[in-house]
C-alpha cells in the first residue's frame, strides 16, 4: 500500500478494503477446511493449518470491516516503521546505533551533486542487490506478505473462478469465462461449434484461460491455509492428508462434497454447497451483472433478462433475449 501509516484507524480500515488484504480475508474465508473446522468445532491436525485459522479470527462473519477492527489489525500491519536515510550526528557519534544491514559513507560537499549521486550508485551496484532484494523478510508482521510482486487483477480474477467453480461444479470452464467475461475479444456465446477452426480456437482459449485461473486459485487455497499469500505456486499434498485426521476424514470429504452421499440435499448438493448458495449465491450473482452491464436491467422485475438470469450463471443456458 502507498504510504506506511494512516491519520487514523478509519482511512485504514477503508484503504485496507482496496488492497491485496482484503482479497487475503476473502481467500481465508473460501477454504473449506475453515469452513468445517468453525461448523463443527472440530480441531485441525495440520499444525500450519491450525496456527493460521487460530490467528485468522472469526471468519464466519461477511463483513470485513468487521473482521478488521477485530482481528486484521492486529495480523497485517508492521509494528515498526522501516528505517530511514538520514544523516549522522558527528558530535554524538558514541550515541549513534550502527545497523549492521546498512552502509556508511563519507560524501564530501565539495563536489558536485552529479559525481556524488554518480559514486553512490557505483557503491550501491556493488553490495545491494537491487530489484532482487526480497523486502519481504524483513517483514515484522504476524500475517507477512508472500511477495510483492503480483497483479492484484490476477488475485480478483482466480478468486471468481474458484468460487463460481465451487457454486457449479458442474458448469464448463468456457462458461465461466464468458459469463465472468475474462475476455471480452473472444466471442462464444450464442456461437455455434461448427467444424471451424478460429470458433473453435475461441472456446479453447477462454477453456485454457479459465483452467489456468482456477488451478492457480486453488493453490492459493493451499498456501493461505499455511499463512502464505498471494502464493499461487505449486503445493503437492500427501495423497493420504488429512486435515482433521483419520477418524474425521470421511465426515469431513462428505460435509464439502468430495464424496458421494445417500442423503440428497436440495438440489443435490453437499452441505459446503448449500452454505456457499446462502453466503455467495447473490454476491456471485450481481459480480456476473456488473461484468455484463445488465446491473440495471436485473432491477425490473418482469424483464427476460431477469428470468433467465439464473439459468444463465448456472450455464442452463446462454440466450439471455
Amino acid at each position: 500500500m502507498p504510504g506506511y501509516t494512516r491519520q487514523d484507524d478509519e482511512v485504514l480500515a477503508k484503504d485496507m478494503e482496496d488492497s491485496v488484504y482484503y482479497w487475503w480475508w476473502e481467500y481465508l474465508r473460501l477454504s473449506p477446511a475453515f469452513w468445517f473446522a468453525r461448523e463443527t468445532g472440530h480441531s485441525l491436525k495440520d499444525s500450519q493449518m491450525a496456527k493460521t485459522y487460530e490467528l485468522s479470527g472469526n471468519l464466519k462473519t461477511n463483513n470485513f470491516r468487521r473482521w478488521w477492527d477485530e482481528t486484521g489489525v492486529d495480523i497485517f500491519p508492521e509494528s515498526k516503521r522501516p528505517p530511514k536515510v538520514k544523516v549522522l550526528d558527528l558530535e554524538n557519534l558514541q550515541e549513534h546505533r550502527f545497523n549492521e544491514k546498512a552502509v556508511y559513507l563519507e560524501v564530501p560537499l565539495t563536489i558536485t551533486k552529479e559525481t556524488i549521486f554518480k559514486k553512490i550508485r557505483e557503491i550501491l551496484n556493488e553490495i545491494h542487490d537491487g530489484s532482487k532484494l526480497d523486502v519481504t523478510r524483513s517483514a515484522n508482521a504476524i500475517f507477512k506478505l508472500h511477495t510483492k510482486k503480483y497483479r492484484l487483477r490476477a488475485v480478483e480474477l482466480e478468486y471468481w473462478t474458484l468460487l463460481y467453480h465451487n457454486l457449479y461444479p458442474s458448469i464448463k470452464a468456457w462458461r465461466v469465462g464468458d459469463r465472468l467475461q475474462f475476455a471480452p475479444h473472444l466471442r462464444v456465446r450464442n456461437v455455434e461449434r461448427k467444424d471451424d477452426y478460429e470458433v473453435e480456437s475461441r472456446f479453447n482459449r477462454l477453456t485454457s484461460l479459465t483452467g489456468r485461473y482456477l488451478y492457480k486459485a486453488r493453490y492459493t487455497i493451499a498456501h493461505v491455509e499455511r499463512m502464505s499469500f498471494p502464493n499461487a505456486s505449486k503445493i503437492i499434498l500427501p495423497e493420504n492428508f488429512m486435515p482433521f485426521g483419520e477418524r474425521l476424514h470421511r465426515e469431513y470429504r462428505e460435509a464439502v462434497g468430495t464424496i458421494k452421499t445417500k442423503a440428497k440435499t436440495d438440489k443435490n448438493e453437499s452441505v459446503w454447497g448449500k452454505w456457499l448458495h446462502e453466503e455467495y449465491g447473490t454476491t456471485l450473482k450481481y459480480e456476473i451483472a456488473r461484468r455484463n452491464r445488465l446491473t440495471e436491467q436485473l432491477k425490473l422485475p418482469g424483464s427476460k433478462i431477469r428470468q433467465k438470469f439464473p439459468d444463465f450463471i448456472a450455464g442452463k443456458t446462454d440466450l439471455l433475449d
